[in-house]
């Protein structure tokens, strides 16, 4: 190990970058971020490695949230998905952030990772507050999208649930990283986690799948839970409608949060509109 390595290993790990190890000296600042969100990601990055991030800023397919042409929601004829938002775009980087945490197994990235998707949220709370017809009154507030909707008790998201993985997986992996980001966006947003769905079977790892393979055969292998839908219909009484937030790591074809939104929709007793929110957008 070098000098330098060995001197930024003693020092207090709070003061150093997650990523590269680096003291986190200078302040980091965005315009397109809150405050709060901002302020949590400075305790985990230096500013090199904050501008590494691929933020998705512009959207093209309005129903996946994909930032450049989709030809994958044209292929998909019929969906219970209503749409997805993902924060960042699958580039070279965020690949290597993303393998560490999920296949290296370094869970202090969990912390980092869920606060990234903070903008997709802020971004699926808009469509949320256009879908009910209360865009005007949001933007007279001029307030961000997820504050705006706590403070006017018109409409909010009902729960946070994440995509189950095999047991088999689970005990290769020793936790589930969707789990570990729904209860980072549960905390954030104020909302309810619920475990809404199971895993029925164990399958090919969808990174080893090749496009095709990841649109057949998927739809068997998520089921709702009973009880996770008796405890979530307890917690908000009688409704017409419920919103949930689906949180997955990844959004390819979009088959695995596809299959889900499919598995809630038969169990729900009412109008149900399912929001995926994803880490990044291949």
């Amino acid at each position: 190990m070098k000098a330098s390595d060995l001197l930024r290993w003693l020092q207090p790990s709070e003061s150093l970058c997650m990523i590269c190890t680096s003291r986190r000296v200078q302040a980091l600042s965005s315009t397109r971020l809150d405050r709060v969100t901002l302020r949590k990601l400075s305790q985990h990055l230096c500013a090199p490695c904050f501008h590494e991030i691929a933020w998705i800023d512009q959207v093209l397919c309005m129903h996946c949230g994909r930032h450049h042409r989709c030809p994958d929601c044209q292929l998909r004829q019929a969906s219970s998905l209503w749409l997805n938002r993902s924060a960042v775009a699958y580039q070279s980087m965020m690949k290597e952030w993303l393998h560490r945490y999920k296949f290296q197994g370094d869970e202090r990235l969990a912390d980092l990772l869920g606060t990234m998707l903070m903008p997709a949220i802020e971004r699926v709370s808009a469509q949320l507050i256009i879908k009910h017809r209360l865009e005007q009154a949001w933007r007279a507030s001029r307030k961000p999208p997820l504050r705006w909707l706590k403070a006017s008790r018109t409409v909010f998201w009902d729960a946070v649930t994440a995509v189950p993985i095999s047991e088999e997986r689970y005990r290769e992996r020793g936790f589930n990283q969707a789990y570990q980001l729904a209860q980072i966006v549960s905390r954030a947003v104020g909302v309810p986690y619920v475990e809404l769905l199971v895993r029925t079977s164990h399958e090919q790892r969808q990174s080893h799948q090749g496009r095709g393979a990841r649109f057949q055969g998927i739809d068997s292998r998520y089921q709702s839970s009973a009880k996770g839908w008796n405890m979530l219909m307890r917690h908000v009484g009688k409704r017409d409608k419920l919103h949930i937030l689906l949180i997955d790591d990844v959004y390819t074809t979009g088959s695995t949060v596809h299959a889900c939104a499919q598995a809630m929709m038969q169990s729900s007793p009412c109008e149900l509109h399912v929001a995926s929110i994803t880490w990044a957008r291949s």
